[in-house]
């Protein structure tokens, strides 16, 4: 059993009209290729500096949710919609929606790990000033696959990736904006170990580009890594969109999963007894 999966790369800024018109375009050209399950970026609807997030924050089941589930059932594609910043009464969620390919909704995944950092003279940045943090995952089955989602920040933290508690994921889509300094540094490495060591394949997709001055540092401007690429249970990146926008394919199979996983038994072998059981 295989599953062609997609992924696309954006370059979103403060429109949504037109991010959402840059999504329709590639969703479309993801499904004419054969797509099946196709992944969008973190904020692909709209990229702008935390100060504006109430301009561009919606409730669930807004617009960009009609278009994800329209487009969904259009195109008879699973949509895992990267994120959007969703409103909760007095705070935001950041949250990636995730639909059939008959519109109807799988689930919604929100944020767990929300990212901050403090470098005197160099940087600052705090989600939590503006965020609140999910607590629960997303893992559903979609075409012989059990499929979770994940959000940037959380491609750093290996435990976010297994639950000993259930069976093993097979595929892992992730969205993101990595910033392009850590994402030259780390983002391959990452999505490749993320791979590698939970013998399963990983779909990141990325925004990428320049999209907003960033607040408080005269001249400089957000920049994204974007490398949005489609790993293999052995670490294999079977197609990357290396620059620019456009959408990266290759298919999922089940018999390749499984080799690998016979191949290498590590999934078998962890002790759970030494670590605990959450």
């Amino acid at each position: 059993m295989n599953a062609a999966v997609a992924v696309i790369q954006m370059s979103p800024g403060a429109d949504q009209s037109v991010n959402l018109s840059k999504a329709d375009a590639l969703l479309a050209k993801a499904a004419g290729n054969g797509a099946e399950i196709c992944v969008l970026p973190e904020m692909f609807s709209a990229l702008v500096g935390t100060s504006r997030w109430s301009e561009i924050s919606e409730p669930a089941g807004g617009k960009v949710e009609r278009f994800l589930s329209e487009r969904a059932a259009e195109h008879r594609l699973l949509i895992v919609g990267g994120s959007y910043i969703e409103a909760a009464g007095d705070y935001f969620h950041n949250t990636c929606a995730v639909f059939a390919p008959d519109g109807s909704l799988v689930g919604r995944y929100r944020k767990m790990h929300l990212f901050w950092t403090h470098i005197e003279g160099q940087a600052s940045y705090d989600e939590r000033t503006c965020l609140v943090a999910g607590d629960k995952r997303l893992v559903f089955e979609a075409l012989g696959f059990r499929v979770s989602v994940g959000i940037c920040y959380d491609l750093r933290f290996p435990e976010f990736f297994r639950d000993p508690r259930q069976e093993p994921v097979d595929l892992y889509c992730m969205g993101a904006a990595f910033m392009q300094a850590t994402g030259i540094a780390h983002w391959h490495t990452l999505v490749r170990a993320r791979a590698i060591e939970n013998l399963a394949y990983v779909a990141a997709a990325g925004t990428v580009g320049e999209h907003y001055p960033i607040e408080g540092r005269a001249g400089e401007v957000l920049k994204t890594f974007g490398h949005s690429m489609i790993v293999s249970p052995w670490g294999e990146v079977l197609d990357q969109v290396a620059s620019g926008e456009g959408v990266a394919m290759a298919e999922a199979s089940r018999s390749t999963l499984e080799q690998s996983r016979a191949r290498l038994c590590a999934l078998d072998h962890m002790r759970d007894e030494l670590w605990g059981v959450w």
